[in-house]
């Protein structure tokens, strides 16, 4: 299982395909970051962020703010070479 497959199996109710995209793909660094804080400002707590980049470094990025934010990143897949990230905005 990977572990895109495996954060998906701890959040079955999530709807995936509703979530807010932001495509930031052929941005460099940090525009990704960039565009998926100003986006995460207007969503209500609950929401679903699916952010797309093609900058190699958002996998650095978007984890660390993950982790350094508290805002959950529920599901990470590579799709050749794009990086897909489902973030869920939390109580302000």
């Amino acid at each position: 299982m990977t572990s895109s497959a495996k954060q998906a199996s701890l959040a079955p109710d999530i709807v995936w395909a509703s979530a807010v995209r932001v495509d930031a793909s052929g941005q460099p660094c940090p525009q990704p970051l960039l565009a998926m804080r100003r986006a995460l400002k207007q969503l209500a707590p609950g929401e679903i962020l699916h952010l797309i980049a093609t900058d190699p470094a958002s996998q650095r990025d978007i984890r660390s703010f993950s982790e350094l934010s508290g805002v959950p990143l529920l599901r990470a897949e590579i799709d050749g070479e794009f990086f897909h990230y489902w973030l869920q905005q939390i109580d302000r």
